[in-house]
Formats: C-alpha cells, sequence, structure tokens
C-alpha cells in the first residue's frame, strides 16, 4: 500500500458546490443548496471518523447514523446525491477535481496494491452504500482497475475488516511484506504479510484484510514470476558464478529497498539473496 499526502488545495465542501453549480437547471440545484450544511458536518465526521481508523461506524445501521442517506432528511434523495459523482466525471469544472484527484498517485501507480496504473477514481466508502460521500474527495482513492473492481460494493461493520485508506493510514515506515522462495520448477515465490510485533492487533489484522480484499498475494506472484524469468536469462547469459548471483540480487535489494521497502520487488530480492538454493540453482 502507498501512502498519499493529501492536496490542501482540495476542498471538500468547494468540491461539493463546484458539482452542484455545473447542473444546468436552478431548480435543481436547490436541493443541494439546502443541505451543505448538513454535508459540511458529515464531512467533519468522515474526517474525524476516518483519522481514528473508525468509518466502519458508518455501515452500522443499528447506530445513530442512517445507512443509506446520512443526512436524515427528505429534501434530498440517494440517487440525488449518487448523480453528483456523474457531474464530477462528466461536467467541465468538476471534472478538474476529479483529475486533480487522480494526479495525487505517485508514478501513476495504484496506491492500493502498488502495482497498477491509475485509470479510475475508487469511492473508499462505496457510493452505493455511502451516497453522502459520492464526491467528497477524501473518499475518493486514484484506484487501477482490478483494485476499484476487485473489492465489490460491501463493506465491513468491523473495524479489524477495513482495508488500508490510502490518505489515513501510513502503513509505510516498517516493513510487513515478505516473500519466501518457493523450490519449485521453474522458481516461484510465495508472497505473505507480518506486521511489527510492536503493531497493534487491530492494525496487524487491517493489514491482512488488505492483503487478502486485493488478492495481493497472487498478483505479487505473477509479477514475480515474469521478473524470475528474466533473471533466470541473465544468469544464464553471463554466466554468474553463485557469489555473482548473490551480489547483482543483493544490488537490486537494495536499491528497491532504498525506494518502497514494502514494494513486491524488495521482498523479491530479499528472498532470494537470503535463499541459498537460490544462488545455487541450476537454470
Amino acid at each position: 500500500m502507498i501512502y498519499i499526502a493529501f492536496s490542501d488545495e482540495i476542498k471538500p465542501v468547494k468540491s461539493y458546490m463546484t458539482c452542484v453549480h455545473s447542473i444546468k437547471k436552478s431548480i435543481d440545484k436547490d436541493k443541494y443548496y439546502r443541505v451543505v450544511i448538513n454535508y459540511a458536518l458529515m464531512v467533519k465526521k468522515y474526517i474525524r471518523y476516518a483519522i481514528n481508523g473508525d468509518l466502519y461506524i458508518f455501515s452500522n445501521h443499528k447506530g445513530m447514523l442512517s445507512y443509506k442517506n446520512l443526512f436524515n432528511t427528505d429534501d434530498i434523495s440517494t440517487d440525488d446525491l449518487k448523480n453528483l459523482y456523474t457531474k464530477m466525471v462528466d461536467n467541465k469544472e468538476p471534472r478538474k477535481i476529479y483529475n486533480k484527484l487522480i494526479s495525487l498517485a505517485p508514478l501513476d501507480r495504484c496506491p492500493y496494491c502498488g502495482i497498477g496504473q491509475v485509470s479510475t477514481l475508487d469511492h473508499y466508502l462505496p457510493k452505493s452504500k455511502f451516497p453522502t460521500f459520492s464526491v467528497l474527495p477524501y473518499n475518493l482513492v486514484p484506484s487501477c482497475k482490478d483494485c476499484n473492481t476487485g473489492k465489490g460494493q460491501s463493506f465491513t461493520t468491523v473495524k479489524e475488516e477495513q482495508t488500508l485508506h490510502p490518505y489515513y493510514d501510513d502503513f509505510t515506515k516498517e516493513q510487513w511484506l515478505f516473500a519466501e522462495v518457493q523450490k519449485t520448477s521453474p522458481v516461484s515465490v510465495k508472497f505473505f504479510v507480518k506486521a511489527p510485533n510492536k503493531w497493534d492487533d487491530t492494525d496487524k489484522k487491517r493489514l491482512e484484510s488488505h492483503f487478502k480484499n486485493y488478492n495481493l498475494a497472487k498478483r505479487f506472484a505473477i509479477e514475480a514470476s515474469n521478473e524470475l524469468a528474466t533473471i533466470r536469462e541473465e544468469f544464464k547469459l553471463f554466466l554468474m558464478s553463485e557469489q555473482d548471483r548473490k551480489s547483482e540480487l543483493n544490488k537490486r535489494f537494495m536499491t528497491y529497498n532504498k525506494r518502497y521497502i514494502n514494494s513486491w520487488q524488495t521482498a523479491l530480492y530479499q528472498a532470494l539473496v537470503n535463499s541459498d538454493w537460490y544462488c545455487k540453482y541450476e537454470l
């Protein structure tokens, strides 16, 4: 997961109003104006919950919050709120906000997986369930197609089962992604997560939930299989000795580790350089 420092230039209420202003008929705008104060209050609640890793509370329909329409008013419908996102995507001025959000992803890499190219915005709290936040910038995360469609429209009611939020959960300071060499032919690797012991149980379980829900073990293994095929050809082409292999693998590990400690490449090369069997592997 890649942490994204959110841009202060993108203001939530201003973004909402930009979408509303893009609606052509004045009579259609009025209902959105009537709930703007409610909207601002819900934005504050979203931020408070997100900072504390408590967005799951919005899924608890037994709590004080309405499950589908958190405004608790008849002035505006859930479809009205969902349609605002269409305005953000299709209309000229709101589309500028959409494009700014897309551009937040470093090197166009999806922050959920770190491997896919960003092509859309993902609603962290699904639009179908939480239309109130359909155009809330803090809820719109640049995403690749696989991550956007793979997680579905459900959202957990349990704190520990929440996936990581790229704007609020900075899990990038310590290593938690690892790989293990599998003695197969051709060689393969297995990816897994192991959080530092000092982490609390909630963060450990959220990390595991994120890894599972985005199917990262399989997706990283596919990426690694292509890399391993390239390495195999290099070893053959340059007739590398066991020591040469280990030295080259270590250089790559150190380079990737410097860039991002939890990339699949870092985990891969760490596993390879630590495997005496692999460095002796008959190609």
